[in-house]
């Protein structure tokens, strides 16, 4: 069959990969680059040329990016693992508390005083039991409503919690109360199962390296970049994009898009009456060497660093391998961006809430009628790159069920 695939993120690039084996492929990407929001950026600091992931950047070797991982052994792409510290740094009052409470086998002195240690052990028990809530898959259950049935203190829940567990998605608190708690804490039970302090992988040389092994492998779909495919129509040759006739269409680009793409395509009613209850929220990241965003103690720095103004949570991250003051930070709620700036990008990101999971289980029902796929993120469980290629081996199992590749990478 003759397939397109608009949309060059992960769903989509690795959607194309496992189905050329078996189908005429082209993929659609509207940008000059494959990747979407594993985008490495390139920066000179002090005579030094630095990769650095604007999006998209850390995830677990273990079981919550099996399949993620399955597709970088087979690529032969190197990681690099090591502990995902955290420190949360309350801005407006002072002071900084580390997860654990120590670097380099020295304690951290500020994370060590009793408040500190209280919010410590208070944060441990909160964590032994999200791995049991996980394992139910209830998605119907707000992160509000979460935190309130565990009946912990209000100061403990307004001044540690909420600000630690809102920094991973920077948006405003009320809205965040009403994600789904299953999303939210989804990061941090998987990555509890490798033990505490949890471990994190990177790929050595960014997000890039990856994308670029992964397109390089691709030795027969067509891969057409600068494509700003705005509508998909249906006549009697099949689906028409950009001029060219396919037997199959699969969506590879976020839900909003996806609704605005097929509209005039009757056969994607249902599905768009679906992908309208997804909605976003933009974020901006700075890529820059401002300490002001950093905790005012460099001793308490950590690889994940959440500032908390009182209002709003953002993140700043540190990789310390570099050597060097260049952080990623969020800066949606800034006044003015950090300096020295070295880049910036902004990227649309999904509301999950429960009505998410709503919409995503609906549109698994309608997936592939009359020829129309959906790839993404949105398209299979919690929201994380493991999913975007979920949702691509998905697609495989019905269109390249003898794939080579698809037997590689399926669950």
């Amino acid at each position: 069959m003759r397939i397109a695939v608009v949309g060059g993120g992960a769903a989509g690039l690795v959607t194309a990969w496992l189905l050329e084996q078996e189908h005429e492929v082209t993929l659609f990407e509207s940008a000059d680059r494959l990747g979407g929001h594993a985008h490495t950026v390139e920066i000179e600091v002090d005579g030094q040329r630095l990769a650095i992931d604007a999006g998209f950047q850390f995830f677990g070797p273990g079981r919550a990016y099996a399949t993620f991982n399955r597709l970088l052994d087979h690529l032969g792409v190197a990681r690099e693992i090591y502990p995902a510290t955290m420190t949360l740094h309350r801005s407006a009052e002072g002071g900084s508390v580390a997860l654990p409470p120590w670097r380099d086998g020295r304690p951290v002195g500020e994370s060590l005083t009793p408040a500190a240690i209280v919010d410590l052990v208070r944060f441990r028990r909160f964590l032994s039991g999200i791995p049991a809530f996980l394992a139910r898959h209830d998605t119907s259950i707000t992160i509000d409503e979460y935190i309130r049935d565990r009946r912990m203190p209000a100061s403990f829940v307004d001044r540690f919690l909420y600000p630690l567990l809102l920094a991973l998605w920077c948006l405003e608190l009320e809205e965040f109360r009403g994600f789904s708690a299953y999303n939210a804490l989804y990061y941090l039970g998987e990555s509890l199962t490798d033990g505490y302090p949890p471990t994190q992988s990177q790929i050595v040389g960014g997000m890039k390296t990856y994308i670029d092994a992964l397109a390089a492998s691709l030795s027969r779909a067509r891969v057409v970049l600068g494509a700003r495919v705005e509508r998909v129509s249906r006549d009697e040759g099949g689906y028409v994009v950009e001029g060219e006739r396919f037997d199959q269409v699969v969506i590879a680009t976020n839900a909003r898009l996806a609704h605005g793409m097929l509209e005039g395509v009757s056969a994607a009613d249902r599905l768009r009456e679906k992908l309208v209850r997804i909605e976003y929220f933009d974020t901006t990241i700075a890529v820059h060497g401002d300490r002001s965003l950093m905790p005012e103690r460099t001793a308490a720095w950590s690889v994940v660093n959440a500032r908390w103004d009182g209002i709003h949570s953002q993140l700043s991250i540190w990789t310390r391998g570099h050597g060097l003051p260049v952080f990623r930070s969020w800066v949606t709620f800034q006044e003015r961006m950090p300096e020295p700036l070295y880049a910036v990008a902004t990227y649309e990101h999904g509301k999950v809430t429960p009505a998410y999971f709503d919409a995503q289980r609906r549109l698994g029902e309608l997936h592939g009628h009359d020829g129309v796929w959906l790839a993404g993120l949105y398209m299979g469980d919690a929201d994380s790159h493991e999913s975007a290629v979920l949702s691509a081996v998905a697609i495989a199992e019905r269109l390249a069920p003898r794939s080579e590749r698809f037997r590689m990478l399926r669950p």
